[in-house]
């Protein structure tokens, strides 16, 4: 996913911030910890405007896709579309565990390492190299602090993925439903019964041209 890619930079460069907050004498802890903590908040943010708009174009595209699987049952024409790539709840929560992967799977050979008591000095230094932002405000406050407390970074990126994916979902469906409250009062609401007057609901314009492009293809085919 492209998400991840981008987020996996992002979380390069905040760490080239932690580092140099991490650089401020020990005794000014209290503002190292500010410091981090909107490090850590800028990170969010951009990680949640960068889910959020994921969402959006995820959910435009579930909405598309229903309409040509209404068209298929009906017209029983067949469409190319994106399934891959539409709306599902938990996409959200999905993007930020890939985004966590490389943290996840050091962990684990933290755990082998420890395990086997073998030193894990090099494993550490990556983590703190690649997910700075959320290692080293753990080190200011207690150097021997253990790496497994890294997990927490894991529970803040699903949680921001997870609610920007469908924040960004949940607008797209405010619109759709905001476009069919101001149809239904221009053009009559076709759920009493009533034919509609004016604007035709899209799928029965997909519909009518599928038929159409059906009846043309087979005066082709007998010429």
């Amino acid at each position: 996913m492209k998400e991840t890619w981008v987020l996996y930079v992002y979380t390069i460069l905040t760490m080239i911030t932690a580092l140099a907050i991490s650089a401020i004498d020990s005794k000014l802890l209290w503002l190292q910890l500010i410091l981090f903590a909107l490090n850590i908040g800028l990170y969010g943010m951009v990680a949640y405007m960068l889910v959020f708009k994921t969402g959006e174009e995820s959910a435009k595209l579930r909405h598309a896709n229903d309409i040509k699987r209404r068209v298929i049952m009906e017209t029983g024409d067949y469409y190319e579309f994106n399934r891959q790539g539409e709306y599902g709840t938990y996409k959200g929560a999905i993007i930020g565990l890939y985004a966590s992967a490389p943290l996840l799977i050091m962990l684990l050979v933290q755990v082998i390492l420890d395990i086997a008591g073998s030193d894990s000095a090099v494993v550490s230094g990556i983590i703190g190299f690649t997910y700075g932002a959320f290692f080293l405000p753990i080190r200011c406050i207690d150097v021997n602090a253990s790496v497994y407390w890294m997990l927490y970074a894991v529970v803040i990126i699903v949680v921001i993925t997870h609610i920007a994916y469908n924040m960004g979902a949940r607008k797209v469906h405010k619109q759709e439903e905001k476009i069919k409250r101001t149809n239904a009062m221009i053009y009559g609401n076709n759920n009493t019964g009533k034919s509609v007057i004016g604007q035709k609901p899209i799928e029965e314009v997909v519909r009518e041209n599928a038929k159409y492009a059906k009846r043309v293809k087979k005066k082709g085919k007998k010429k």
